[in-house]
Formats: structure tokens, C-alpha cells, sequence
């Protein structure tokens, strides 16, 4: 039965196997003789092959499908050499010497292309000895385009920490959870209970990314201010202590449904990545792009991408089932038609840069007003996005007004109608902060540094925008 499901399975994908450089064909020819003789062993997450105690493969219950080195030690930990999708595409490739230790490695990210990562191939400032992250050419080998970034070299055969990534903006969307991903996965196979991130940038980003392929206990907000407590003093000292959350490994899976499309699989469908859009699911991340999960009158659940705000749909796009394939992609509707003044009130934009800035680091706020101030925000003519940037003009999706008014028809109380109020106003703040935040930061980059030092002199803890007795009546 073994031999016959494994045959099916995993025959064509020991052939993608054998086309790859150094000793990838020699591991094929060994797994293919090993194989055979493997017995099946029935997991809470899938099947495993097996040889005495050791798996040489693996298929969970999402249908990837994994392969690791035979050992001869009975307790040593598996090597991770291979992972396959479903569909027998390569996901991750390691390179083993052998002594058993791991050269390099690579991973397929979400963009498809593959990223690289070679071991003890730089040093930083910092905390020193690196390992460099590269952007490889083609589908085949170890052929590197060109070098994307570094982070702090770890021990992959026995991983002790969670490394700090010199400058994550500089890989390709979704290039930092694609590589943390695969130390969540040798950090599973080595069987870790408890990691903990040690370097200088304990960001509110890094967090989100690191709930995608560990679990941590605890309650999200308080776990999060943990995590985050003194971040801005620790990248200026380049400190390299180790947070006090504890992570335990938890990787998800990938899965290509069609080109320029990756589903990210662990607790059902998690994460979409389509035509350069990444959609979350709300648990995972608040994101204005989402995931809705819907359950149908069948009892089957199903998934649907698209534009959200206060939970509500702006536009869909993709319907997904369970496994991740994709049951329909949706055109998109025109968009509502609004009547009388378009462009949002200078109060408006007090408001929400009042927002933007009590979830910015102090030494930017004092540029925020500035940059938000010579903007022009204005509603309609955007489709495939809640906004869209031009000049010194925001325009924002005319549905989520549409929006708005549904969930202002539902209301029972003035009380309810407060907390949509600054829940709606929140939500816009913090799907419109990243771009305020970087324009902010180009501002302050063209200053001189004597310019730049007196803005820092006169940053502030306290937000900049309207007074807390003014927000209060804003929202009413």
C-alpha cells in the first residue's frame, strides 16, 4: 500500500528532484531505493514513511508533500531535503553536506520565484556573522540574480533563536514570512517547543509575520506590547537581546492554484497571494484586503478575497474553497455613485492624522501633519484598491462610503453608533498609514542633517492632529 501511494505521489516529484544541482540527484536516486521499503504510519496531520523510526517522507493533510535525508542514527533529527506541493511543484530545496550540516537552501515565495539563502556569506555591523538572502534566476540550481539582503547566521541543525533581517523592505512582498516559514519548519522537525527572536527590531510588523508560522500564548494585544516594548531604543543600539515572548513552531503550507496565485494553508485557507495582492485572514491580520470566511447553507465553508472595511465586502474578487483551489474569480463592479462634495474636510484630516501618528514611532509625528496637510483626499474613481496616490491627491474608494451607510442603517443606539464612528475612522487611518508614514519619511530625508536634527529635537510623544476633546466630537 505504502510502496503503491508513494508511487502516485512522490515518483514525479523524485524526478523534479533529480534535475537539481549537487547532491539533490543522489538523495532522489537513494529515496527511490528507500521507498519502497518504508511503512505507513498514520499521523494526526497527514501520513508518514517510514524506516525503523526515521520518516524519509511526509504528506500532510494538505497534500504536500515532504521528503528528509535517511540518517543512520536512530534519534538524530530528521534533515529536511524537499517539499512539494500538491501539485508537484517545488517548494523548498536544502542542501545537506556530508558531515549533516546545511549549506544553503531554497524556497519558493510567494511571487513564484524562488529566493536563495547561503549560509556564512556575510558579516554585519551589528551582530556579525550573516547569512545572505539572494534572488535566484530561473527554476533550476543555485543561479543567483542578484543579493537582496542579509540576516544573523543561525544554527539550522539545532536552532536556538529567531534571527533579526537587516533590511526585510528589499525582498520581494511576503519574502520574510517565505524564509521564517522554513525555520519554523526545521524548528519542528527538530522537535522545539520554545524559540524566542533575538535582535534589534522587535516590530509590530515582525510580530504579524512571525504569527504566520509560530504560536505564541497569551493574549494577542498584550503579547504584542511585549513584544514591541522598547523596539526603537534597540534598533538604534543595534541590541541583540532576546524578546521574552515564547514562540513554538507552527508552518504553513503553499499551494499554487494557477500562476501569480499562492494559497497559504495551516488552519484552513490563511492567506492569498494573487496578482501582486495579498489578502489575510482577519485573525491573522487586519489588512483592508481580506479574507471573509463563509458558511453555506450546505455546511461546506468557502473563502472570499476581496476589499473590506468595518468587515463588510467593497469588492470581490476571488471565492476559494477549503483546499485552497479557486471556485470563481469576480469582475469588479462599477463604483457607487455619490452625490454632492467628494473631497474630505480639513477636520477630516486632522482626524486621521491623529490616528496615523499614535501608531507611529515619535520621531516621525512632527512630519506627519505636514505631508497630510498638502494632500487632497477625495472620493470615487478607484477600483482594486481602497485608494490610489497621484500627486498631492489620496483617492479613496467611493464603496466605502457604501459601506459606511450599511453598517450606520443596523444601528440601535447612539452608543453603537460612537463605536462604529471610530471604528470606521480607524480602520481608514490605519489602511492609509503606511503611505503618510513613508511620505513622511521622504520628507525627512530630503532635510539637511541640521534640519533633521531639529525635527528630531522637536519630536513629541503626544500625537499631532486634533485634541482628544476634538476627536470626541468628531466621532459624535
Amino acid at each position: 500500500m505504502a510502496t503503491q501511494l508513494l508511487h502516485d505521489l512522490g515518483m514525479a516529484a523524485l524526478a523534479t528532484l533529480a534535475t537539481e544541482e549537487g547532491m539533490a540527484a543522489e538523495v532522489a536516486a537513494t529515496l527511490a531505493t528507500v521507498l519502497p521499503h518504508a511503512l505507513l504510519r498514520t499521523e494526526p496531520w497527514g501520513v508518514s514513511f517510514r524506516v525503523g523510526n526515521q520518516p524519509v517522507a511526509t504528506r500532510s493533510s494538505h497534500g504536500s508533500l515532504t521528503f528528509f535525508m535517511p540518517s543512520l542514527a536512530e534519534n538524530a533529527p530528521p534533515r529536511r531535503v524537499a517539499m512539494f506541493d500538491r501539485r508537484g511543484q517545488l517548494l523548498l530545496l536544502c542542501s545537506w553536506t556530508p558531515e549533516g550540516t546545511l549549506a544553503r537552501f531554497k524556497v519558493r515565495g510567494l511571487d513564484g520565484r524562488f529566493l536563495g539563502v547561503f549560509r556564512d556569506a556575510a558579516s554585519h555591523l551589528g551582530w556579525g556573522r550573516s547569512d545572505s538572502v539572494v534572488l535566484l534566476a530561473g527554476e533550476h540550481g543555485f543561479v543567483i540574480d542578484h543579493t537582496l539582503t542579509i540576516f544573523a547566521s543561525v544554527t539550522y541543525e539545532n536552532l536556538e533563536f529567531l534571527p533579526p533581517l537587516d533590511t526585510p523592505t528589499s525582498l520581494p512582498v511576503g519574502g520574510g514570512s517565505t524564509i521564517l516559514n522554513v525555520l519554523a519548519a526545521l524548528g519542528q522537525d527538530q522537535q522545539k517547543t520554545v524559540m524566542r527572536y533575538r535582535g534589534p527590531y522587535p516590530t509590530e510588523r515582525l510580530f504579524a509575520t512571525l504569527c504566520e508560522s509560530f504560536r505564541y500564548s497569551g493574549e494577542p494585544g498584550p503579547t504584542r506590547e511585549r513584544f514591541t516594548q522598547s523596539a526603537e531604543e534597540r534598533a538604534v543600539q543595534l541590541s541583540m537581546e532576546e524578546t521574552t515572548i515564547d514562540w513554538r513552531p507552527s508552518p504553513h503550507e503553499r499551494f499554487f492554484p494557477a500562476p501569480n496565485t499562492c494559497v497559504q494553508l495551516r488552519d484552513g485557507v490563511e492567506k492569498v497571494y494573487d496578482r501582486g495582492r495579498t489578502y489575510y485572514r482577519p485573525d491573522l491580520a487586519v489588512n483592508a484586503y481580506a479574507l471573509r470566511t463563509e458558511r453555506l447553507e450546505e455546511g461546506q465553508t468557502r473563502y472570499t478575497a476581496g476589499l473590506t472595511i468595518l468587515g463588510q465586502s467593497v469588492e470581490e474578487h476571488l471565492v476559494l474553497d477549503t483546499t485552497g483551489e479557486i471556485i470563481e474569480r469576480r469582475d469588479l463592479a462599477s463604483s457607487p455613485y455619490l452625490r454632492g462634495p467628494t473631497r474630505l474636510s480639513d477636520e477630516w484630516k486632522a482626524v486621521l492624522v491623529r490616528l496615523i501618528a499614535t501608531e507611529s514611532t515619535p520621531l516621525l509625528r512632527s512630519a506627519l501633519w505636514p505631508v497630510m496637510d498638502e494632500l487632497t483626499l477625495v472620493w470615487g474613481g478607484v477600483q482594486g484598491n481602497l485608494w490610489a496616490h497621484a500627486g498631492t491627491e489620496i483617492f479613496l474608494h467611493a464603496g466605502i462610503v457604501a459601506a459606511f451607510r450599511a453598517a450606520v442603517a443596523k444601528i440601535r443606539s447612539a452608543g453603537e453608533g460612537l463605536l462604529l464612528a471610530a471604528r470606521f475612522t480607524s480602520e481608514l487611518a490605519r489602511f492609509l498609514g503606511p503611505l503618510i508614514r513613508t511620505l513622511a519619511q521622504e520628507r525627512m530625508a530630503a532635510l539637511s542633517s541640521e534640519a533633521q536634527q531639529v525635527s528630531l529635537l522637536f519630536s513629541s510623544s503626544t500625537a499631532h492632529g486634533v485634541s482628544d476633546n476634538e476627536l470626541r466630537a468628531f466621532l459624535s
